[in-house]
């Protein structure tokens, strides 16, 4: 019998305000996500303040890529509720984006659109086994 490993997802988000119902409202439809592909989960992990707005020092991310890297070789996904929540700097998020398929793992946001490190791009909805949450 061949068992196929279950993905792990490690949850990121960003948040510059005190105000957090937005933040747990997003954080919430990445679990349910998770869920609904009945994915494994790696953690929570999110940058506050001044730190979830700079592109150049985040470190709840560069600690979400060390716990993926400590993870091994399984397949791994860093989930985010969109694009903006790595950054609303296209380059930026490229740059990031990067970080995370270099570990081998890939990022998916909650609309199913993902970017993979065989270099492919999944637009949203395409071809997922779950439901898209919005």
């Amino acid at each position: 019998m061949i068992y196929q490993q279950v993905p792990l997802a490690f949850i990121y988000d960003r948040c510059a305000t005190k105000s957090t119902a937005e933040l747990e409202r997003r954080l919430e439809a990445c679990g349910e996500y998770v869920t609904a592909h009945g994915w494994g989960f790696g953690g929570w992990w999110r940058d506050n303040g001044d730190y979830a707005l700079t592109n150049d020092r985040r470190p709840a991310f560069d600690t979400l890529l060390r716990t993926m890297r400590a993870a091994g070789n399984d397949p791994r996904v860093c989930l985010v509720y969109d694009w903006d929540r790595l950054s609303r700097d296209t380059r930026v998020r490229r740059v990031m984006t990067r970080r995370v398929l270099l570990l081998g793992g890939w990022v998916e946001t909650c609309r199913g659109e993902k970017r993979t490190p065989d270099g492919k791009h999944v637009p949203p909805g395409y071809l997922t086994s779950a439901p898209v949450i919005p």
